[in-house]
C-alpha cells in the first residue's frame, strides 16, 4: 500500500470542507482533502451567505466571485413574499435589494454584506479558489476507509473508488467535514443531542423557463422566494439562478408517496412546463454534537451540528467553524500554538451552534403559528378581513427570519479561555440589531479607513495590535508577544471615530479577526497576555 504524509487531511468537500481548504492555503499550510462523491451538486441547497461568511471570502480574495457569478444574475431582486398560494393573493412582502446593491446598503456595519449565492454555485468557486494556490490537493472519488490515532498524529486509509487502489495517509490533523451521515463522529463515539425529525418535508429541484415571466406578469415583479399560508403542505418556492431554474419545499405527512411532477404542478397552479431534475425527501433536525472532536480528529459543519433550514444558518455556521479551527490548526503547525490552543475550538464554537440552532428553532416555530385559513381566499370581506389578519401575523412572526444581521456579525466568543476578559457587561446579543463592539471575542468592528479599505482588510494572518492613541508606547508589547514567537503587528489608527467604535485605545484581534484583549494601556504582563491567547495556559 502506497503512503503519503500531509500536515492535514480533511474530509469532505462539501462548503464547510472546501472553506477549511481556502483558510489553510491562506496560512500557506498543506492539505489533502477527499470527497467520496465527484462533488457534482445534484441537489441545491442553501443560497443565503451571510456576511461574515463574504468577510472570509473577502479575506480569501474571492468575495466578488460569490457577488457577481455568471450563474445568477447580481441585479435580482431578492423579494420574499407569502401568498395564499403561489397562483393566489399576495399577503405581505420583505422587498429585497440586489445582490449588487447588498454593500452600498451593509456598508455602515461591514465591507461586504450578504449575498445569495446557489450551493450549485458557491461550491466549485470554493473549489477552484483552493485549486488556485499550491497548497493543497483535492481527490474526489475518495473514500476515507479508516483512520488511527496517536500522540504524534493519525493514520488514515483510504480508497480511491475508480481504480479502488489503497492509500495510506500519515497526518499531524484530520478535519472530518462529511455531514450529518459521516462515520467519523460515530467512530469517536459522540453524538448528537437536541431534537431529531421534526416534521417530515418534501423537495424538488426543477426547470421551468416560462415561471418566471408567469410570476412577474401576476405580481409586477420576481420574488427570490415565494412562501404559501393556505394549503396543508406549505410549499415554498426558491429561484435557484434567477432564471429557469427552482426548488420547491413542502411539509408532507410521514409515510406520504408523493409523485413529483403532478405536485409541483398542482402546487405551483399555473400553465407552465415543467421539468423534474431531482426530488427527494428530507426531514428537519435540530441537534448539536456532544464535542466536536477527540484529540487529532476533529469535526466541524453537519458533523457537529444539523438544524432546521429556516435562517440560512447551516453552512455559514459550518464554515465559522472551519475558520476558527483553520488558524488553530496553523498555529499549532507553525510552532507558536499552545498546548490548549485546539480545545478551545469547542469551547468557542460550540456554544455558536447552540445559539444559531435556537434560532432556527425559533423560526420554525413562529413558522407553525401561520395555518391554512379557508376565508383567506374570499372575495368577501371577510375575506379582507382574514387576509389582513395574516399579513399582520406575517409581518409580526416571520419579518425576522430575514433580517438577522445579528446573528451573522453579532456572535461572540464569551467563555473562551484565549480571550481575554475585562470585568465589562457583555454588550446585548440580538439576532436582528446589531451593535459592533471590541468586547473580548467579538468580531472587531469594521470602519473605512480609506476608499474602499476597510479596517478588517488591514488585519493580518497573525495577531493585531490596533491603537487609536498614538501616545501610548507599544515596543514592550511587541517584544513580550516575539519573546513567545506569537506572529503580530502593529496599527495605528488616528481616526477619532473609529476610536469610539472600538472603546478602548488597544485591542488586540487575532488571526480569525476577533477580539482577543482590549485595554487603556499595555498591560504590566505581556508574556502572560502572549501565553493566553496562544492557547499556553
Amino acid at each position: 500500500m502506497r503512503s503519503i504524509e500531509v500536515p492535514v487531511m480533511i474530509v469532505g468537500a462539501g462548503p464547510v470542507g472546501l472553506a477549511l481548504a481556502n483558510e489553510l492555503s491562506y496560512r500557506d499550510i498543506r492539505y489533502l482533502l477527499v470527497e467520496a462523491t465527484d462533488g457534482k451538486v445534484v441537489f441545491p441547497a442553501g443560497e443565503a451567505i451571510f456576511s461574515r461568511t463574504m468577510e472570509h471570502l473577502r479575506r480569501w480574495g474571492i468575495a466578488d466571485r460569490a457577488r457577481f457569478p455568471d450563474e445568477f444574475p447580481s441585479n435580482y431582486p431578492l423579494n420574499i413574499g407569502f401568498f395564499t398560494s403561489i397562483d393566489g393573493q399576495l399577503l405581505a412582502a420583505f422587498p429585497g435589494l440586489t445582490n449588487e446593491a447588498i454593500p452600498s446598503a451593509s456598508s455602515a456595519i461591514s465591507p461586504e454584506g450578504p449575498v445569495i449565492c446557489p450551493k450549485r454555485i458557491f461550491d466549485p468557486l470554493l473549489r477552484d479558489a483552493a485549486l488556485e494556490k499550491s497548497s493543497g490537493e483535492i481527490r474526489y472519488l475518495t473514500r476515507m476507509d479508516s483512520f488511527e490515532q496517536d500522540e504524534a498524529g493519525v493514520t488514515a486509509v483510504i480508497t480511491d473508488l475508480q481504480s479502488g487502489a489503497q492509500c495510506s495517509v500519515r497526518t499531524q490533523y484530520l478535519v472530518a467535514c462529511d455531514g450529518g451521515h459521516g462515520q467519523t463522529r460515530t467512530k469517536l463515539g459522540i453524538k448528537y443531542t437536541g431534537s431529531f425529525a421534526q416534521g417530515r418535508n418534501f423537495a424538488a429541484y426543477f426547470r421551468s423557463p416560462d415561471l418566471l415571466d408567469k410570476i412577474v406578469a401576476r405580481y409586477g415583479a420576481p420574488f427570490f422566494q415565494m412562501h404559501t399560508v393556505n394549503t396543508p403542505r406549505r410549499p415554498y418556492l426558491t429561484t435557484v439562478d434567477g432564471k429557469e431554474l427552482w426548488r420547491l419545499s413542502m411539509y408532507v405527512q410521514e409515510h406520504e408517496q408523493i409523485d413529483p411532477l403532478p405536485t409541483v404542478l398542482a402546487s405551483l397552479g399555473m400553465d407552465v412546463k415543467v421539468d423534474i431534475i431531482r426530488a427527494q425527501p428530507w426531514t428537519g433536525h435540530m441537534v448539536v454534537a456532544e464535542h466536536y472532536g477527540q484529540d487529532r480528529v476533529l469535526l466541524a459543519g453537519d458533523a457537529v451540528h444539523l438544524r432546521w433550514p429556516k435562517g440560512g444558518f447551516g453552512a455559514n455556521t459550518g464554515i465559522g467553524d472551519a475558520v476558527d479551527l483553520g488558524w488553530k490548526i496553523a498555529a499549532l503547525l507553525d510552532g507558536w500554538g499552545g498546548d490548549k490552543l485546539l480545545a478551545s475550538y469547542e469551547a468557542e464554537r460550540r456554544p455558536i451552534a447552540l445559539r444559531n440552532t435556537c434560532e432556527a428553532a425559533n423560526n420554525y416555530s413562529l413558522d407553525q403559528l401561520i395555518q391554512p385559513d379557508p376565508e383567506l381566499d374570499a372575495a368577501s370581506a371577510t375575506g379582507v378581513w382574514a387576509r389582513a389578519a395574516m399579513a399582520s401575523l406575517i409581518n409580526d412572526k416571520r419579518r425576522r427570519e430575514f433580517n438577522t444581521q445579528g446573528i451573522q456579525l453579532g456572535y461572540r466568543y464569551r467563555d473562551s479561555p484565549i480571550c481575554c476578559p475585562d470585568g465589562t457587561p457583555e454588550p446585548p446579543d440580538h439576532p436582528v440589531d446589531f451593535r459592533p463592539s471590541s468586547w473580548p471575542g467579538s468580531r472587531a468592528p469594521h470602519a473605512w479607513i480609506a476608499d474602499g479599505v476597510s479596517i478588517l482588510d488591514r488585519y493580518g494572518h497573525g495577531f493585531t495590535l490596533v491603537c487609536f492613541d498614538p501616545s501610548i508606547p507599544l515596543d514592550a508589547f511587541i517584544a513580550g508577544f516575539k519573546k513567545k514567537a506569537v506572529p503580530i503587528t502593529t496599527l495605528q489608527v488616528e481616526n477619532e471615530n473609529i476610536g469610539k467604535l472600538y472603546e478602548y485605545p488597544l485591542a488586540l484581534v487575532r488571526p480569525d479577526g476577533h477580539v482577543a484583549w482590549r485595554g487603556l494601556s499595555v498591560p504590566d504582563d505581556v508574556l502572560r497576555l502572549a501565553d493566553l491567547v496562544r492557547g499556553a495556559t
